[in-house]
């Protein structure tokens, strides 16, 4: 079988189109999230972080503001000064002292010398702060720091600054040099006192308050180092450095919440949580990728699977941001248990998307099962049901409800003699055409087809969706009906085709689906529905086109009505009052003022009827019901009473 073009053209366009999102959601996610996973692991850093107990052995000699005006220049740093405080921190047995400085210029000789000797010469290690030319020193400047007290250990003070936001994150160890392996200012304090660690890059470790604040490990500051007890240094890490307002100063994760002022601390701060994180074994561990994202992937087959089942459509949404928040709450409890670091943002927007995506297809998928089941369905069930259906599936089980309903039965005059005239083929030609018609009109005015049998529709307003309006419904469709199958009859094809008599009733009903489990129909049950079909039934026998009881002509009295006779059926212990309706024209509407003073006194047994009736049967010898009426009269019937023992 050939596939049409514009079908093979709508398949590439999806296809297309499936992949244009697929990739413009890998391009968002990868611009995405980065910034917003630094913020999530910002917050979760300074509030829920594992890192609340920093080691007691770390202090820092602050060289602040006051320290510096003693002095008659600011920078660099006296050195006479620095010498005198480094000999006597050395002079309380430190384990070591951290100097965060760069001594990469001269400055007094003297000075410089004795700062040399006091490093050189010191009993405990003394680390002090070394730069390379990656990190913008002159070939000057370098050479200068590499000479300076040759013999000092010596720490990188780089730190790891985020590309995107400038914030330092991650813990920097070191990097190769020409002389080899050069670590960290941190790494080299700790590896002083036998302390090691791998030479791969980490998150950084900060500690924190039970407020989010960064931690303030105990911080001096220097110019009260010669005054302050020695057991303030012994046996203790001593990091002397900068505490100045906007000289080495970095944004740290604590910024986020606690702004500039609290979260952007000095470089000698931050080196001293790198130094504690590696002092207590502190560490932020990534794990493998597919171990990272395992959690959110397993998440996303769930969110996947019940995109695509046929549920309702406000579940979905839900069920997606409650798996990818229970997934968020096991990972934020990973890390603030085990400081389990997983990737959190660009999973979840990657389920998101594909969830959206799925949910779409899937979404498609039902309404185009939900269209296909309407258009096959209505072909044999009413279009109202089906819809009843697709909108209630649990709706579709045996049993029924009391409703308040318009019946409608409709049958073809003479249709048994039309078909023993006619060839199979040609009348099922013309009883398709004229069923098809009929059909539309009855589904046109939002009525529900019960069956079809042979050549009558049986239909009912009021079910299964309510309808105010049922009674004028039904008339307006009698009357359309009539007009329908007179424009067939006039054009005739070589053959007689019968007028369609009509049949109304209303009241209540027991609806629903009645039948065995395998097979039940929609259908209408009760005496209202057998009432409609027997004032069908009388319409042959009165001469009328459509049979309305005044049940219904109550509620329609915007039509052209005209009293048709009280029906005694058989069975019924009280007669029915019914209507014919007929099109709104002048001359039925003379027609109905005539007809109507004549029916007056038939009504009230007046015997002036029969003359009435004489002359209505003269000035419209066609119309049936006048003609039944006068042949009662001339019997001695003088009354609207009509008995109907067979019906």
């Amino acid at each position: 079988m050939r596939i049409p073009r514009g079908i093979v053209s709508l398949r590439r366009g999806g296809i297309a189109a499936s992949l244009a999102y697929l990739v413009l959601l890998c391009i968002s996610t990868a611009l995405v999230s980065p910034p917003l996973e630094n913020v999530l692991r910002d917050v979760m850093m300074v509030s829920i972080s594992p890192f609340t107990r920093a080691p007691p052995n770390i202090v820092v000699v602050a060289i602040t503001e006051q320290t510096l005006a003693k002095f008659p220049y600011r920078s660099p740093l006296d050195r006479g000064f620095l010498a005198d405080i480094v000999a006597r921190i050395e002079s309380a047995h430190p384990l070591v002292i951290g100097i965060d400085l760069l001594f990469d210029q001269p400055t007094e000789p003297q000075k410089d010398a004795r700062l040399e000797t006091v490093i050189e010469t010191a009993i405990v290690p003394v680390v002090i702060a070394s730069a390379s030319r990656i990190d913008g020193l002159t070939p000057r400047q370098f050479d200068y720091l590499n000479a300076f007290a040759p013999s000092a250990k010596r720490g990188l003070a780089a730190l790891s600054h985020d590309n995107l936001d400038g914030v330092v994150r991650g813990a920097f160890p070191g990097r190769v040099s020409k002389g080899g392996w050069t670590p960290s200012f941190a790494a080299a304090i700790a590896a002083s006192t036998g302390i090691g660690r791998d030479r791969g890059p980490k998150e950084m470790a900060y500690y924190r308050t039970a407020n989010s604040l960064p931690f303030n490990f105990p911080t001096y500051p220097a110019q009260a180092v010669p005054l302050a007890p020695l057991n303030w240094f012994e046996g203790k890490y001593v990091l002397i450095g900068l505490n100045l307002q906007q000289i080495d100063h970095h944004p740290t994760p604590f910024a986020l919440l606690s702004g500039a002022e609290t979260g952007v601390l000095p470089g000698v701060a931050i080196h001293a949580h790198a130094l504690a994180g590696l002092l207590s074994g502190d560490r932020v561990t990534i794990p493998w990728l597919a171990v990272g994202y395992a959690p959110m992937f397993l998440a996303g087959l769930f969110c996947l699977w019940i995109v695509s089942r046929p549920i309702p459509v406000v579940i979905k949404p839900v069920a997606v941001a409650g798996a990818l928040l229970l997934v968020w709450i096991g990972e934020a409890w990973a890390f603030a248990r085990f400081a389990i670091i997983f990737p959190m943002v660009a999973p979840a927007l990657l389920v998101l998307g594909l969830s959206a995506f799925t949910g779409f297809l899937a979404w498609r998928r039902d309404e185009n099962a939900r269209r296909f089941i309407q258009s096959a369905f209505s072909k044999y069930v009413s279009p109202a049901v089906v819809a009843a259906i697709v909108k209630e599936p649990d709706a579709l089980h045996l049993g029924g409800e009391r409703r308040e309903i318009t019946c409608v039965f409709t049958d073809v005059e003479g249709f048994t003699a039309l078909s023993e005239k006619l060839a199979p083929e040609v009348l099922a030609d013309i009883l398709n055409e004229y069923l098809d018609g009929l059909c539309e009109l009855f589904i046109g005015h939002g009525a529900t087809i019960d069956k079809v049998i042979g050549d009558a529709v049986v239909g009912f307003f009021g079910a299964p969706a309510a309808q105010d309006d049922q009674a004028e419904r039904a008339v307006s469709l009698a009357l359309a009906v009539q007009d329908q199958a007179q424009r067939l009859r006039e054009r005739g094809r070589g053959h007689s085709f019968g007028a369609t008599r009509i049949g109304i009733h209303g009241g209540p009903a027991i609806v629903g689906n009645f039948g065995g489990n395998r097979f039940f129909n929609y259908t209408a049950i009760g005496d209202t529905v057998n009432t409609a079909a027997r004032l069908e039934g009388a319409n042959k026998y009165i001469g009328t086109k459509n049979c309305i009881s005044l049940e219904v002509a109550k509620k329609a009295t915007r039509f052209l009505l005209r009293p048709a006779g009280v029906l005694h059926l058989k069975g019924k212990s009280q007669g029915i009052e019914t209507f014919e309706a007929m099109s709104r024209t002048s001359e039925n509407t003379m027609l109905c003022e005539e007809y109507g003073k004549a029916y007056a006194l038939l009504a009230a047994r007046d015997k002036l009827a029969r003359a009435a009736f004489e002359l209505l049967v003269t000035n419209y010898p066609q119309d049936a019901l006048i003609a039944f009426h006068h042949s009662r009269l001339a019997s001695g019937h003088f009354r609207a009473d009509i008995h109907l023992p067979d019906k």
